[in-house]
């Protein structure tokens, strides 16, 4: 189900209110502190994409060709993103320590029992990606597929729900371009947030790049769609 920006807050998703970009004087950047390396466990080969969005993503890659007046093919070439993600805290407590999390080529899953403690607190979360031959995307499209369930906390909604799908390229690029998102580990909301899987689609003349990165948490099994 592709749920438009406009429609996100109905949808409970809300991510202005929820993943707010860290701003202010003397904020010190990711490139400055010391991350630890990590590798992600499992491999996106197993995370199902919705047919719908396989669908949208290949028309909007088409009509993209057309656009540039690339020939039309018959099979659409696709390369692979190297895909990471930054976990920063600004203060101690919410995560184990900092760290920079790469996953398997073309994606992987995160499960963020391995770094978020059951301390209260912010930390920041920039999903990184780059073509597998090197360099960066040129454009870069970003889709949220929720693997959330929907609740209430403090009055507020929290997760879109199961295998809604959005696209959310502009607000994504603009929090990556700083520091990324900022998420809140008091009553699990970070996981409300950021469970299910961030796909990353980059449109190039000579093929489509595709990764994704999967965000869940073993503890906390019950908030998320089986």
């Amino acid at each position: 189900m592709l749920v438009t920006s406009r429609r996100l807050k109905a949808a409970g998703f809300a991510l202005a209110a929820f993943l707010c970009a860290r701003s202010g004087a003397g904020a010190e950047s990711h490139a400055a502190r010391h991350l630890e390396e990590k590798q992600a466990r499992l491999s996106s080969r197993d995370v199902k994409i919705p047919k719908a969005l396989t669908k949208k993503i290949e028309e909007d890659y088409r009509a993209f060709l057309t656009k540039n007046e690339v020939p039309a093919k018959e099979a659409i070439k696709r390369q692979l993103f190297n895909v990471a993600v930054e976990l920063v805290q600004k203060h101690p407590g919410p995560l184990n320590e900092d760290v920079h999390v790469t996953a398997p080529l073309g994606g992987g899953v995160v499960d963020l029992s391995e770094f978020v403690t059951p301390l209260r607190g912010m930390f920041q979360v920039k999903i990184l990606a780059q073509k597998e031959g090197g360099g960066e995307p040129t454009e870069l499209h970003v889709f949220f597929v929720s693997k959330a369930k929907t609740r209430k906390i403090d009055q507020e909604s929290y997760g879109s729900g199961c295998n809604k799908f959005m696209d959310i390229t502009a607000f994504f690029t603009s929090k990556m371009h700083g520091d990324g998102f900022e998420v809140y580990t008091a009553d699990q909301r970070y996981l409300s947030v950021l469970g299910g899987t961030f796909v990353l689609v980059g449109f190039e003349k000579e093929a489509l790049y595709v990764g994704s990165l999967t965000f869940t948490d073993s503890r906390y099994a019950n908030l998320l769609c089986e």
